[in-house]
């Protein structure tokens, strides 16, 4: 799988390469030996890896044999290069080339390739050297025995190919915990580090290591904002609500599939939904081909046969407003013809099957697939992420509007934080620790919870567990203190970094029974200082990613009703979040320009999105509106008030413009290596944006006047 800017270190596939040669200038030595190894986040996949000797052709000089051991005799029946280079570049495929002054070892592979008459393909590289220096610019000596000594990695058999790998494969591994120390999580934010070495670079450079003198080959993804390939985003703009199949039809258990038949005929369906065949139990499905396979089977008796005997249960469903990207998957991973659409309160609602869809579409279209359900591991996880930034830019490119897509990125995050809590359960119990001894529910905060996440992830989650729990939930081997830590642990290794702020499940403060939490939210109420305030606006966008069943299910919906209603009996408190937001000015100077920093760039969430997402979840509390989105809670709050629509019209159109230029400059800094965050380059905008963006950001002022009216309404 070809490697994304935004693939994690963490799950990044590598080969360490190393080479022995006949001397050292590029342009007259030759290769003798060449070993690699594969890596996936740092960890050998293979121990035996790549290891031949190559017969250069030509005398080993006497001073290069002292060095690396290999002799004439050593290389006399080995294959020359043109015979070992196909088999080297089947062994890299698409893989990052990591090495040590790796551009030496491909300065010396480009021109054996040419005198053999072979082709190569360059790969990507990383340098462990190029990067340590770009970490730290006062690093004098890069030398392998050097960065070993440092990284405390050891060394054995130095000067061979296959040893020196190991020692690269080691010191590769030690700096990806320094480098994520330091910000650098990606593979593009680890090439745009290494590329601040530029002492190194220019040595290497006049020593005619790169291709192309004066410019080294430090390849660049060219998936650029503008570049993107466009995607079909139908199936990332309807749920399963908008093109299913109802009202579903049911049978009994005990219906003959003479019956049965007579009843799919008469309504023209392919399938029936079966009631449970004992009281409370689930519903199970009789499809077309289930018939078939009886007639097959049975012959002229298979008519007499009870539907409850041949149907299958249960019926597999997927909730009402799953993204039809999601429910495709599904259906393709577990070798479906028909899904289940489920209504919230857990009824059938409706069933969705492909003829369905092609009714309202034709197929020809790109998704991103189901590989984060099938994930096992964090570094599957990571794949996922990777890819989210190139899916966005298609979704953009094929005309789906910001908040839209938005709302496809936050699905994805719900869906991301779920499968860390399956995995994390599954360990659980391979450990010993069993399952959860009490009904739980894991809550995603912040923007993923209001539907409106863009590229800067990070983890804003929470835990709200049963009074039923009998445990200390502060106690490190409490079932949930150990759970917590470690899905959140697998969202940090999936490239969802832990929150600075600490506000995570695995942290204490997040990880509360109903009572405790019920406790928090009067004490918030209560006190609506500074970081209590800072404490409710995250808190209360949350939304329910993975529950322990209907009762966790329960235990969510139940929280969300009483923090509404705490929070509109407690005046004081939504007064102070309303101060809170208008105390956000947009970024605008004299005579309405937009301020910019020294790079040329404007925050757009300190002085654009904030104040009209707080802004909008305090007017919607005041007046008991329970939805998370900022349009919907600005127009529930309007509505509630009696008031006309304009003024949140205009403010909505200002938050969809904001999030577009912030969401198409974080992919075009994805691409390019850079971490993306809220500032948006100016320069970068044409002149409909820019004075669309002026327009929109003096809107901003509307959300105060808004504030003060639908707070005193």
């Amino acid at each position: 799988m070809t490697a994304l800017p935004a693939t994690p270190l963490s799950a990044l596939e590598v080969v360490v390469l190393d080479t022995e040669t006949t001397g050292l200038d590029v342009a007259t030595a030759q290769i003798v030996q060449i070993a690699a190894l594969h890596l996936k986040g740092g960890k050998i996949e293979d121990a035996a890896g790549f290891d031949v000797l190559v017969n250069p052709g030509q005398p080993i000089p006497e001073e290069s044999a002292r060095v690396h051991g290999i002799l004439d005799a050593d290389v006399a029946d080995k294959p020359g290069i043109g015979g070992v280079l196909p088999d080297l570049a089947a062994f890299i495929g698409d893989r990052i080339v990591v090495g040590h002054s790796i551009h030496y070892d491909l300065a010396l592979l480009r021109a054996e390739a040419k005198r053999a008459g072979v082709v190569w393909r360059e790969p990507r590289t990383l340098d462990v050297a190029w990067l340590l220096a770009g970490l730290d610019r006062g690093v004098v000596d890069t030398s392998l025995d050097s960065m070993a000594l440092t990284l405390a990695v050891p060394v054995t058999n130095r000067h061979t190919a296959m040893g020196d790998v190991q020692t690269t494969a080691g010191i590769y591994t030690a700096l990806l915990p320094r480098l994520a120390a330091r910000g650098v999580r990606t593979l593009g934010e680890a090439e745009t580090t290494q590329r601040r070495a530029t002492d190194l670079i220019a040595r290497q450079d006049q020593a005619g290591w790169f291709d192309r003198p004066g410019r080294p080959d430090l390849q660049e993804d060219t998936l650029l904002a503008g570049h993107q390939k466009a995607v079909d985003s139908f199936l990332y703009r309807q749920r399963l609500a908008d093109v299913m199949s109802s009202p579903v039809v049911t049978t009994a258990p005990g219906v003959t599939l003479r019956e049965a038949a007579h009843v799919m005929d008469d309504r023209g369906f392919g399938c029936l939904f079966v009631d449970p065949r004992v009281p409370g139990g689930p519903r199970g499905i009789l499809t077309e081909r289930d018939l078939l396979r009886a007639m097959a089977r049975r012959g002229p008796d298979a008519g007499d046969v009870k539907a409850g005997d041949i149907a299958t249960y249960p019926v597999i469903t997927a909730p009402s407003d799953t993204y039809l990207y999601r429910g495709l998957g599904l259906m393709a991973r577990r070798n479906l013809r028909y899904l289940g659409v489920s209504a919230p309160d857990g009824s059938l609602a409706g069933i969705f099957t492909l003829r369905t869809l092609l009714r309202e579409r034709a197929l020809a279209l790109l998704t991103v697939g189901d590989e984060m359900a099938s994930a096992t591991t964090a570094v599957d996880l990571a794949q996922v992420q990777a890819a989210l930034h190139r899916l966005a830019g298609g979704l953009l490119a094929d005309g789906l509007a910001a908040p839209e897509v938005a709302a496809v990125i936050a699905a994805e995050g719900r869906a991301m934080t779920a499968r860390a809590a399956e995995l994390a359960e599954a360990e659980m119990k391979a450990q010993g620790h069993g399952s959860s001894p009490a009904p739980y529910a894991i809550l995603v905060l912040g923007s993923g919870g209001r539907g409106e996440s863009l590229l800067a992830p990070d983890q804003d989650n929470a835990l709200v567990v049963a009074d039923s729990h009998t445990g200390d939930l502060g106690a490190e081997v409490d079932w949930f203190a150990r759970f917590a830590h470690r899905f959140t642990e697998i969202l940090d290794q999936a490239g969802i970094p832990l929150c600075k702020g600490g506000v995570m499940a695995r942290n204490r403060a997040w990880r509360r029974t109903v009572s405790e939490w019920d406790r928090q939210l009067a004490d918030w109420a209560a006190r609506p200082v500074p970081q209590n305030l800072l404490n409710v606006d995250i808190f209360y966008d949350f939304v329910a990613a993975h529950v322990s069943g209907p009762e966790g299910a329960r235990l969510a919906d139940d929280l969300r009703h009483a923090a509404t209603r705490t929070a509109q009996d407690a005046p004081a408190l939504v007064r102070a979040m309303g101060e809170a937001a208008g105390a956000h000015s947009p970024p605008l100077g004299m005579f309405g320009r937009i301020r910019k920093d020294d790079t040329g760039r404007v925050d757009l969430k300190a002085g654009g999105l904030l104040p009209i997402t707080a802004g909008a979840r305090a007017v919607a509390l005041r007046h008991g509106v329970e939805a998370l989105s900022t349009p919907e809670r600005l127009r529930g709050a309007v509505a509630a008030a009696g008031r006309a629509e304009t003024d949140a019209d205009l403010i909505i159109d200002a938050h969809r413009l904001i999030q577009r230029l912030m969401l198409s400059q974080q992919i075009t800094d994805i691409a390019a290596g850079a971490k993306p965050g809220s500032r948006v380059h100016l320069a970068s905008l044409n002149h409909r944006d820019h004075d669309r963006l002026k327009e929109a950001l003096s809107r901003v002022g509307l959300i105060h006047d808004m504030l003060r009216d639908l707070i005193r309404a």
